[in-house]
């Protein structure tokens, strides 16, 4: 075949011509397009991150929030469970206030609490004979109080003294300080007295002067010192800010952001000078244009607090710019571009990951028919199961049996009604032990990426301990651990009420140990104290268990006795009662001995009501007492 013609070569050529000019456009055209779509997705990238990165940092700031307002709570409900034991008690002694102090383990149930106090109202004319009551009764109880003296001396207005602190312990100073001279805290207490709870603005404690704290305070009704029954005391607690930020948010949270909490004044506006409680060290504005500070309120003892957060490093994890310049000029880098995706993907993950292990809770991904599905990597740490013990059962299967129904019946209202449901519940660990868990669950069954009903479920055990603690401390008495006047008056209540539906009988016993005093003032508090609880095991021992014994104070004890047949059985359970007081005592080897004088009324032959039979049951016991030692005295009849 003959090679072809330079004619027909010429053609050929013109031909292709337009054809590698048509490649050559629409190559063009194709990087073009790749190029701006590259953009876009740039565009969109940088959007999204920015979005994850701002709700990452909201998620965070709502975290620290709830931690602070939690910690916050935790101080006012000690102080309140102090008010409730005020409230309890005839007469709380120095003794008694600082054993309650020691009882909650301020260290470590109420971290970041600098100290207790009980502060009394004292009037300019009664100041220098409170000054010389306090140095004669309490210096016996500790030397400090031999000096005390009320200060700064501002003669003209009523006093509100620090008469008690603990731990004393660097306290020791604020005794006797008036808190009236401060403008700012005669404010709280009167706020105090009015809405039962308040806090002060930021204030300088006298045991901590170089840094910013804020006092807390309620009212309290006691027996004057004077003899008179006053309703102006109160109950305080302090915390030094920093101590409350430090304990309230973990180290690695704080981090995170630059934080500044500002006291905008009063809940009700009566100031309006915002002052600064704590604020961070000061944050780098080279990048302040991607900061957004978010504002949280906190309404705290009538205080409005402005929580501010700054992101301290913002994460826009974007690609750096020659890999995308790179991409846009061709695929020759696109292995590595994808490389360099995943590895991105992966450090996402394991940064994911870590805050999970930080986490103060942790999830489970659980089907319709309330199986879980999978269970997150803190699942061992916050509920004490492991993984395995969840995975493949039903949600229920690890809570206890009386708490199993609320839980199912929560779930099955999450699957049907869709609304999210809070309940906390206790979880049954290997060694028997209960533990409290909240779990919050959220319905994502309609979500196909999710599809599952998510629990959120966080370590509430300590909490419930602190609770269950303060209830305990504000319905029993805390030296003999029986029930004190105020959960007396309500069973009394209760066992009147059924008598009445019966037509039974009831009746009150009031005690007074006679020679108690000489045993305190010879042996000392510690030995009374033994001699004290000792009484209330025989009392215990000697009753049903369907009648009640309670402590009201010192060595006076009450019993309350259900459905007695007559004022015979009444007179036979106050025989054996003073028989079995009348035993010797034996404290550390030494035998004491106790009388006991008693007073009874019955219901309803001699009043109706607790206060009735208590007074009626309570003169009795004086005229048992009048009438000689160890004696039983029954109320005479209503005139």
């Amino acid at each position: 075949m003959a090679p072809p013609s330079p004619t027909a070569r010429s053609c050929v050529s013109a031909m292709s011509l337009p054809a590698r000019r048509r490649s050559a456009l629409i190559t063009a055209a194709v990087v073009a397009a790749v190029i701006a779509l590259q953009w876009l997705a740039l565009q969109q990238y940088q959007e999204v991150e920015a979005s994850r990165s701002e709700r990452a940092f909201a998620r965070t700031v709502d975290q620290a929030t709830v931690s602070l307002i939690q910690q916050t709570v935790l101080y006012q409900n000690a102080v309140l469970g102090l008010r409730a034991h005020y409230l309890g008690s005839d007469e709380v002694t120095v003794a008694e206030f600082a054993r309650y102090a020691r009882a909650l383990e301020i260290e470590q149930a109420v971290p970041g609490l600098r100290a207790f106090a009980f502060n009394r109202e004292v009037s300019e004319d009664d100041r220098e004979a409170y000054v010389k009551w306090v140095r004669k009764t309490l210096s016996d109880y500790d030397p400090a109080y031999a000096s005390f003296d009320i200060y700064p001396v501002e003669p003209g207005h009523t006093h509100h003294v620090v008469e008690t602190i603990h731990p004393p312990l660097g306290n020791q100073r604020s005794l006797g300080y008036d808190l009236m001279s401060s403008d700012v805290r005669r404010l709280a207490i009167a706020r105090a007295r009015s809405h039962g709870f308040a806090a002060t603005p930021p204030i300088r404690l006298q045991q901590a002067p170089n840094a910013v704290a804020v006092l807390i305070l309620a009212p309290v009704s006691t027996p004057g010192w004077n003899g008179h029954f006053s309703n102006q005391q109160t109950v305080a607690a302090s915390f030094l800010v920093n101590d409350l930020i430090n304990t309230a948010i973990a180290p690695a949270l704080r981090r995170r952001f630059h934080l500044q909490i500002v006291d905008l004044g009063a809940e009700e506006g009566l100031d309006t000078y915002p002052a600064v409680l704590f604020e961070d060290d000061a944050i780098d504005n080279e990048s302040l244009p991607y900061r957004q500070t978010l504002h949280r309120t906190h309404i705290y003892g009538g205080r409005r607090w402005d929580i501010r957060f700054t992101p301290r490093n913002v994460e826009l994890n974007l690609i750096p710019m020659p890999v995308i310049v790179l991409l846009m000029l061709g695929g020759a880098l696109m292995a590595g571009t994808i490389t360099h995706l995943g590895q991105q993907r992966i450090r996402r993950a394991a940064r994911n990951q870590a805050l999970a292990d930080q986490a103060l809770d942790c999830v489970l991904e659980i089907d319709a028919d309330g199986l879980v599905r999978s269970a997150d990597a803190s699942t061992a740490r916050i509920t004490g199961l492991p993984r395995a013990q969840w995975e493949g059962r039903p949600l229920w299967n690890n809570v206890v049996e009386e708490d199993a129904d609320a839980v199912r019946t929560g779930f099955g209202k999450v699957v049907t009604e869709g609304a999210p449901v809070a309940l906390e519940c206790r979880l049954l660990r290997p060694n028997d032990e209960a533990r409290w868990v909240e779990m919050r669950l959220g319905n994502q069954l309609a979500k196909r990426t999710i599809g599952a009903v998510l629990a959120q479920v966080s370590d509430i055990n300590a909490r419930k301990q602190a609770e269950a603690e303060i209830e305990r401390l504000a319905f029993f008495d805390p030296l003999t651990k029986l029930p004190n006047r105020r959960l007396l008056e309500q069973r009394a209540e209760m066992t009147f009420s059924a008598a009445r539906r019966h037509r039974g009988r009831a009746a009150l016993l009031v005690i007074d140990l006679d020679g108690f005093k000489q045993i305190n003032d010879n042996a000392g508090h510690a030995t009374g104290d033994t001699v004290l609880a000792t009484v209330a095991t025989r009392l215990q021992l000697a009753l049903r268990d369907s009648d009640t014994v309670a402590r009201l104070g010192g060595d006076e004890f009450v019993i309350l006795l259900g459905q007695p047949a007559n004022e015979v059985d009444v007179r036979a359970a106050a025989g054996r009662l003073t028989r079995d007081l009348a035993l010797p005592l034996n404290v550390d080897g030494r035998n004491w001995f106790v009388r006991a004088s008693i007073g009874m009324a019955m219901f309803p032959d001699h009043g109706t009501s607790f206060a009735e039979l208590l007074s009626r049951a309570d003169a009795a016991m004086y005229r048992s007492k009048r009438s000689g030692s160890g004696l039983n005295t029954m109320a005479g009849p209503i005139p």
